[in-house]
């Protein structure tokens, strides 16, 4: 069984000149073209493409057990060592694509597969970037705001780079913590103005109560200079990140 992406082809001159409708487009061709090359037990398998005169296709496997988002919304916020196993591959995952070059520039929930055994698997490559330089510099503004670092929001300033990741990792773990995404209750409006004036990071809410492990990671994917956020390596090495000796998943309770 496998998973299948489509978009039709825009056939008439006005959907030829319809932006969005050529965007869609370009991005499944670079989710193609950015799949193709990935081999890693946390990034979904590109299994082909196929080109009509009416439609583009990618062919993925599929994972049936939902994206993470999925699963928040059916049993609520995960269990501590949960969200330990599923945050140590994602960022297992996120190491690889940094090693390859590639921001993932939309890491959410909801772009997380999940195996029924709770293997995790980064997906939706559709506005990743490919660069040579990991040091340097992006400025197109593109994500989800709410899991969007306060550098994407003012990137005409100075760009950003792969540590943009990992600030949407910390919103990811804070989703598994609090089971709902982060900025919960707030427009997206407030948002940017909460990033790009305040340089403020989501907060935790007030049901959530964190031990200090948790916290300080926490912290250091929500450090507001990118220069200090960790690597996703050396994010993946953090203390909080312990589980318990012959743990296993065994689904959500």
């Amino acid at each position: 069984m496998m998973a299948v992406k489509q978009v039709e082809i825009p056939q008439t001159l006005s959907d030829r000149n319809d932006t969005r409708q050529v965007t869609v487009v370009e991005a499944l061709k670079f989710e193609s073209e950015t799949l193709k090359d990935l081999d890693h037990p946390n990034i979904v398998q590109y299994l082909g493409f196929e080109e009509t005169p009416s439609n583009l296709s990618i062919f993925l496997e599929y994972v049936p057990g939902g994206s993470i988002g999925s699963c928040l919304l059916k049993h609520g916020k995960f269990d501590e060592e949960v969200t330990k196993s599923f945050t140590g591959q994602i960022l297992d995952g996120l190491e690889y694509l940094h090693s390859k070059g590639i921001l993932h520039r939309d890491l959410k929930a909801d772009n997380i597969l999940v195996e029924k055994s709770g293997v995790c698997k980064i997906s939706d490559f559709g506005i990743s970037k490919r660069t040579d330089d990991m040091g340097g510099a992006m400025t197109a503004m593109k994500g989800t705001v709410f899991w969007m670092a306060p550098e994407v929001i003012n990137s005409q300033k100075k760009g950003y780079n792969f540590k943009i990741d990992i600030w949407s990792m910390g919103c990811v773990v804070l989703e598994m913590w609090a089971g709902m995404r982060p900025w919960n209750g707030d427009e997206v409006v407030a948002v940017m103005f909460k990033l790009y004036q305040a340089k403020l990071p989501p907060p935790v809410p007030d049901d959530v109560i964190l031990s200090p492990l948790a916290d300080d990671f926490r912290r250091k994917c929500f450090a507001i200079n990118p220069e200090e956020r960790p690597t996703a390596s050396e994010l993946r090495r953090h203390k909080y990140l312990t589980l318990p000796d012959n743990w296993v998943f065994t689904g959500f309770t």
